[in-house]
């Protein structure tokens, strides 16, 4: 055998030991299916659920959530209570405080809206120079209410205030509510500025005449 022979021979043996060193190690328990893609992939972890949130962090986020008054541009302080809607005076705030602790009537309550005393309500913009924002209500009577606000944000949570537990609006044939249209709100502050303006330059002691008639 020649010397060329002899050596080719050393190695292919070496490389044939080497192979089974190889397979006899942790490699032979490589899932080939997986390494070639013909296997599904391992599932990927899955992410862990947010822990639920604590009694204190509950309680947190119902306080910022709940809106406790909303104040006019003139003052008049909108606050909820269990019947409906209260109208309080600007007044000192221990004067304030006591009020909604008894819950006194008369005092200084401008007024006090239940339910059914309206029949419905929305946040317009007001008149420039006069009332940013302004909420309008109408009365069982389709009377007209209004009080302005200076920012929509004050409104809308004396609008929702209203919507949550005094208004009412009427039924429709189908016995569906049916709350008034914009065109009954013009209508109703139409007859309102009347009033006033008559008011103004009557005589004291006479009443106003129904407009339009």
């Amino acid at each position: 055998m020649s010397p060329l022979t002899t050596g080719l021979l050393m190695v292919i043996g070496v490389a044939l030991i080497a192979w089974l060193l190889r397979r006899m190690s942790g490699g032979a328990g490589i899932d080939r299916q997986l390494l070639s893609g013909s296997a599904p992939a391992p599932p990927l972890p899955e992410e862990a659920a947010p822990e639920p949130a604590g009694p204190e962090e509950e309680e947190e986020d119902e306080e910022e959530s709940t809106e406790v008054a909303a104040i006019t541009s003139d003052g008049l302080t909108f606050v909820p209570f269990d019947d409906g809607v209260e109208l309080l005076i600007p007044g000192p705030p221990e004067q304030m405080e006591e009020h909604l602790a008894r819950r006194a009537q008369g005092g200084r309550a401008a007024g006090m809206l239940v339910s059914g005393d309206l029949i419905g309500a929305r946040v317009v913009r007001g008149a420039p120079g006069v009332d940013p924002w302004r909420l309008e209500a109408l009365g069982r009577d389709q009377d007209y209410l209004a009080w302005a606000f200076e920012t929509e944000e004050a409104a809308r949570v004396a609008l929702d205030m209203l919507a949550r537990a005094v208004v009412k609006p009427p039924l429709d044939a189908d016995g569906e509510p049916a709350p008034p249209g914009p065109a009954a709100y013009e209508e109703a502050r139409h007859v309102h500025e009347v009033t006033l303006q008559e008011l103004a330059m009557m005589p004291e002691g006479e009443e106003p005449e129904e407009p339009g008639s």
